[in-house]
């Protein structure tokens, strides 16, 4: 084998742009830094209150909105400047009705019974422990009602309080995992908050796990029943760790442009998927090869303190119904991640942008030696100015350009980013170094004066210059300076677009 597991563990885990939980965590960050400001200017009432979370320090913010019904509160007042501006804010009466806390516990992590971190040396999780009634809180009431939500797609029939035996079997597998892949399997722990435990069946059988998604952000769910084999919990773990992880890329760049489209039925499955499921699903089963031939190769030591792990690469039932239910196919995660990868790369590459291709085409030749000829031999596409796939719009004559106001940004200058919210549509956008750079040039200087100061720093791209200033007129964050009438002379030409 070319390279080792180790070495794809550690190029999926270490990645500064797609791998590393730490840079993923600082992104997070600044969108909810930014995400406060949004709304503190919109909800004049409750600035003061957005105000002072937004000044946290980062573990302290992280701690709050990490939590899944205070994170789930955030995105919903997000979402709502743009659909329903007139709205209150739910995060504000969220926050009303969370204590303070100094013993470094989140809002609902603090109304537990029994205060259990599953891998506490790896990130900060907490178990859903609570034998309280619901109704005792408004925070527990909010948590069990996102709860039903969930459990009522997934299949599940209830919440299992765990006992000492589930909870030890849960750091159990945990361990197992950071130990079989130190840099991809610990860091995607990280991606979680909540693990709680559920009992149910589903189309496919019985519920061994599941990620919740927008509804609970950063929790799983577990059956107890299926957490007797270490290795069964690591793989499930990692499995809906994964789910967590894309979660919080996706919120932290744009990697799809057309996420809702649909894609088709899946071999395996028997309802159709959006292009979100297949991109999200195609990570975690590209995860899930390397996670199988680390078993394959574990050594002695892990075998004896663990047991010997899985006879072979297997991700668990075909829904009964689908094709392959009748050929016996696509049971593995090597079968289901080379479907989805010709999915996401032949079939509705349009819908990709140049970072959503970047991410497949990264993490494919990372793994190529374990799925020899998936990766693609081409090379990405160079990254847009933005981080959505835009394409540029011919000018009208323009006297220059200035920054839309007022704009909410922040510098993430170790990532080479900038996080920039759009006045207009309080939408945020994540702006490489390219698309920053003209950002900052729009000041209301004429065309050529833009023009020369770019130069300077980027010589001979005037495509990307172009490229760069349609797309961030496009999404709201610049406005042009009024130019001449149409018809008239011209002397800004080197700015056309390119034929």
């Amino acid at each position: 084998m070319q390279r080792t597991c180790a070495e794809i563990d550690r190029l999926l885990g270490t990645d500064p742009r797609f791998g590393s939980a730490d840079a993923i965590a600082e992104r997070n960050t600044a969108r909810f830094r930014v995400g406060l400001r949004l709304l503190g200017r919109h909800h004049a009432s409750q600035a003061a209150v957005f105000r002072r979370l937004e000044r946290l320090p980062d573990d302290a913010l992280r701690r709050v909105l990490y939590d899944p019904v205070l994170r789930n509160a955030f995105e919903r007042d997000l979402n709502l400047l743009s659909v329903r501006p007139e709205d209150p804010s739910t995060l504000a009466l969220m926050l009303r009705q969370s204590r303070t806390k100094k013993d470094g516990l989140g809002p609902c992590e603090a109304l537990m019974d029994v205060h259990h971190q599953p891998w506490a040396d790896l990130g900060p999780a907490w178990t859903w422990t609570s034998t309280m009634p619901e109704d005792v809180h408004p925070l527990l009431t909010a948590l069990g009602r996102r709860r039903d939500d969930v459990f009522n797609e997934m299949g599940a029939d209830r919440r299992v309080v765990p006992d000492a035996e589930t909870l030890e079997a849960l750091a159990r597998g945990a361990r197992l995992l950071a130990e079989l892949l130190p840099h991809s399997g610990a860091g995607a722990l990280r991606h979680v908050s909540l693990v709680g435990f559920a009992e149910g069946e589903d189309e496919d059988g019985s519920v061994h796990s599941f990620a919740c998604g927008d509804r609970l952000p950063s929790a799983l769910f577990l059956s107890p029943q299926a957490l007797s084999d270490p290795w069964k919990v690591a793989e499930l773990l990692f499995h809906e760790s994964l789910h967590l992880k894309m979660f919080d890329i996706m919120r932290t760049g744009a990697l799809v442009s057309d996420i809702g489209r649909m894609t088709g039925v899946p071999p395996w499955r028997v309802v159709d998927w959006n292009l979100r499921r297949v991109y999200s699903s195609l990570h975690v089963y590209g995860h899930m090869v390397l996670f199988f031939a680390a078993a394959a190769a574990a050594p002695a030591d892990l075998r004896r303190r663990y047991g010997e792990p899985p006879a072979a690469d297997s991700v668990g039932m075909v829904t009964p119904g689908s094709a392959a239910s009748v050929d016996g196919t696509y049971s593995s995660s090597e079968e289901r991640t080379r479907y989805l990868a010709r999915q996401a790369l032949e079939a509705h590459a349009d819908a990709l942008t140049p970072d959503g291709r970047a991410l497949v085409t990264w993490m494919l030749d990372a793994l190529e030696p374990l799925l020899p000829g998936t990766a693609r031999q081409a090379a990405p596409s160079p990254s847009a100015p933005l981080a959505e796939a835009l394409v540029p719009e011919p000018d009208s004559p323009v006297a220059g350009y200035r920054q839309c106001a007022p704009v909410t940004a922040l510098p993430l200058p170790e990532q080479g980013m900038l996080l920039a919210a759009a006045p207009g549509t309080h939408r945020m956008h994540w702006l490489n170094s390219r698309a920053w750079l003209v950002f900052s040039l729009c000041d209301g200087r004429d065309p050529a004066g833009l023009e020369r100061a770019y130069r300077e720093v980027v010589p001979g791209d005037a495509a990307g210059l172009a490229a760069a200033l349609a797309a961030l007129r496009r999404v709201g964050l610049i406005d042009a300076v009024p130019g001449p009438e149409r018809g008239a002379a011209v002397s800004e030409g080197a700015l056309a677009q390119p034929a």
